[in-house]
Formats: structure tokens, C-alpha cells, sequence
């Protein structure tokens, strides 16, 4: 399983707009090609954000690239969001109590 962790700086006064996004957001997200979703955190007092990406393979993460580019553009310019990094990442162990892939 591979990761794609991607940060913004979202006005504090545009949060609750970026919250409700969120929905729409990983519903684009699940729907690309070997996406296995989307966790987004929120620090409501300083207005940084983190979205985590998961996905079944690393060539799933590199096949989705434009197309998350695109989201990440989307979702931010509604919200005057500043895209402060993109990381990609390896999972190596995640929590026996979350079973990824599953609704």
C-alpha cells in the first residue's frame, strides 16, 4: 500500500467550507483507479490541514497524479487554501482495528 500525504494552510474563517467539502472531495478520490481512500485532518485553531491518500500500489498512486493534482487545485482554490507540500510514502504497518478498502 502506498500514501500520498499533501498539506495546506486554510484561512481559519474558510474551514467550516473546506469541512463540508471533504465529502465531495473523497468521493472524487474513491473513484480513481486503485484508490483505497481518503482521511483528511484538520487543526481548527491554526487552519493547517493534511489529506492522506491510500492506495493499493505505488503504480496506483503514480497513475493518479494529474488527476490528484487536479482535486488538490480544485479543493484548495474554493477555499483560498495554500498547498504547502506533497509527500509520498510506503505503508509499511497501519492498525490492526482499521480494515482499508471497506464502507
Amino acid at each position: 500500500m502506498y500514501a500520498r500525504v499533501s498539506r495546506y494552510e486554510v484561512p481559519v474563517d474558510n474551514l467550516a467550507e473546506d469541512i463540508r467539502g471533504a465529502a465531495d472531495t473523497e468521493k472524487r478520490v474513491s473513484d480513481l483507479p486503485g484508490s483505497l481512500g481518503l482521511y483528511y485532518l484538520v487543526d481548527r485553531e491554526s487552519g493547517r490541514t493534511m489529506s492522506i491518500t491510500l492506495w493499493e500500489n505505488e503504480q496506483a498512486m503514480l497513475d493518479s497524479e494529474a488527476a490528484s493534482t487536479q482535486i488538490r487545485q480544485d479543493t484548495s482554490s474554493s477555499v483560498q487554501a495554500k498547498i504547502v507540500g506533497i509527500e509520498r510514502y510506503e505503508v509499511v504497518t497501519q492498525p490492526s482495528k482499521v480494515v482499508v478498502g471497506t464502507r
